[in-house]
């Protein structure tokens, strides 16, 4: 009795060349995708976005001068000619929060850029290098663990003079001992697995393999810190500006419109109003961007 031949697998077709062309520049897999896919992240991305562009053309779009002040209505509500009110000297809120937008997201990028690039070089250095190199570095870190970034800043600022370049170098360089230690354990962990160990079995250079292995492979959790260390700074800078320590008036920055405000919370509650809401909107945003990323990074976290 004969037995009935195994149907073999059928062999899909080879891709179009339109759809292999498709298929090189966007993976299933993808960043942009996974972006896509996690409803926490599109949604706080998208708002990020629009912070940011209101950030860049935010002086096209205020209606008035923020330093131009209306003496004819001081501390007025919001009215059709000014929708957020004005200050104490009459100066119009709406243009001066559209202004402050560009304000704090430069100082804030501008911080984390210390942060991250002083960070990242001295836990790399420390955790590929060891030995006494290590011990330093580290105990130096420890040491500034021990001091609250807000106290940090406060001490550098005081020495440097405030000025919001100042706040942004102090606030800057608060961070670095937590990114510093982040860094350090990412690079050991990278540094002990399998592949670099074959790697330097092989005779691959320290330098490539610092740079082709380790690096890449230690972005994930250093790219989802820096996104929760841009709302940080964006608290800190507000807050060295609000005890003036940060931008000076008459320059229009969130921190320095809610001091101004704080006087008259009773008798004009937009003043502080709207630059807080400003602030917590893009904080809450960053940190709701921040923990899609680490779930998209480790998924076994969410």
């Amino acid at each position: 009795m004969s037995q009935a031949t195994p149907a073999l697998p059928s062999i899909p077709p080879a891709p179009s060349q339109k759809e292999a062309g498709k298929t090189s520049w966007i993976r299933e897999d993808s960043l942009l995708e996974k972006l896509w896919r996690n409803r926490k992240a599109r949604y706080s991305l998208g708002i990020l976005l629009v912070v940011i562009a209101v950030g860049i053309v935010g002086p096209w779009l205020a209606p008035h001068d923020p330093t131009q002040p209306f003496y004819e209505s001081l501390l007025s509500g919001p009215t059709s000619d000014h929708m957020l009110g004005t200050d104490s000297i009459g100066r119009d809120v709406l243009s001066r929060l559209l202004h402050g937008a560009r304000v704090t997201l430069m100082v804030a990028v501008m911080a984390v850029s210390i942060t991250f690039f002083t960070g990242t070089f001295i836990g790399v250095t420390s955790a590929f290098v060891g030995g006494m190199v290590d011990q330093v570095l580290m105990r130096i870190m420890d040491i500034l663990l021990a001091i609250p970034n807000i106290i940090m800043a406060m001490a550098i600022v005081a020495i440097l003079g405030p000025s919001l370049t100042n706040a942004m170098i102090a606030v800057g360089i608060a961070g670095i001992p937590k990114y510093a230690r982040l860094t350090r354990g990412a690079t050991l962990s990278v540094k002990a697995s399998g592949y670099v160990e074959a790697s330097r079995a092989v005779g691959t250079s320290g330098a490539r393999i610092l740079l082709f292995q380790i690096m890449p492979n230690i972005m994930s959790p250093l790219l989802v810190y820096t996104t929760l260390q841009i709302g940080i700074a964006i608290l800190d800078t507000a807050a060295l500006s609000f005890i003036g320590l940060g931008a000076q008036p008459p320059t229009p920055e969130w921190g320095t419109m809610l001091s101004e405000g704080k006087e008259y919370i009773h008798d004009a509650w937009w003043l502080a109003t709207f630059p807080g809401l400003a602030i917590t909107v893009v904080v809450f945003t960053v940190n709701i961007l921040g923990d899609a990323l680490r779930d998209i990074f480790d998924p076994k976290s969410a």
